[in-house]
């Protein structure tokens, strides 16, 4: 299975959540790749501290010729998206099974993604079995922008809402500059770890 994680604007926590779900399949017994095409790497160095194999590509030529060969031997493999709605974005949406994209709840990240949207229904009319999700993250506890972002999101046609919401705390920033995730920060990173579970469990099971 292959799990895109995408979205054309930056900071919405792409990385972070390509990272913990590699480590949470890993840590369920799955053998599992990381696939890095974000021109920053950022997420294939954070898996260089956890043991997880990850292996970088930006080039949508290189992607489309090699993803199959990089996954190859392995259950699960999740890919960090390329920044923006690039040809890399539209390559990657070829391989995926599912594709997931993280929403801040903000009005500029419901029209951003809104365009990711798009591309992700224009790529399931090739691909009939491409499954796209949306879920919140980054959200901020008892507001009515998380209320709205959520009415806005499950009404969108063919795209799965996910109901899970990964709430923004300092744990989930610190972990990168520490090596970790938050499912080995102990009490400080356990909210964060139950609503990561909750997600990915959603998530593997569409």
């Amino acid at each position: 299975m292959i799990t895109a994680i995408i979205n054309q604007k930056g900071g919405v926590g792409k990385s972070s959540t390509a990272v913990h779900l590699a480590y949470w399949l890993k840590a369920q017994g799955k053998s599992v790749v990381l696939i890095d095409s974000d021109t920053q790497a950022s997420s294939s160095m954070w898996l260089k501290s956890l043991g997880i194999p990850a292996l970088v590509q930006s080039d949508p030529n290189e992607l489309a010729e090699n993803i199959p060969e990089m996954v190859k031997g392995y259950s699960y493999a999740v890919i960090d998206g390329a920044g923006g709605l690039s040809e890399a974005t539209r390559v990657i949406l070829y391989y995926a099974n599912i594709a997931l994209i993280p929403c801040q709840p903000t009005a500029l990240d419901l029209v951003s993604s809104g365009s990711v949207v798009k591309l992700v229904k224009q790529a399931q009319r090739f691909r009939p079995d491409l499954i796209g999700a949306t879920f919140i993250n980054r959200a901020i506890p008892r507001t009515n922008l998380v209320r709205e972002t959520q009415d806005a999101l499950g009404n969108i046609e063919g795209i799965i809402h996910l109901e899970t919401i990964i709430y923004q705390r300092q744990c989930i920033a610190d972990s990168f500059g520490q090596g970790e995730t938050v499912f080995s920060m102990g009490k400080d990173g356990e909210k964060s770890a139950q609503e990561y579970q909750n997600l990915f469990t959603e998530a593997i099971a569409l």
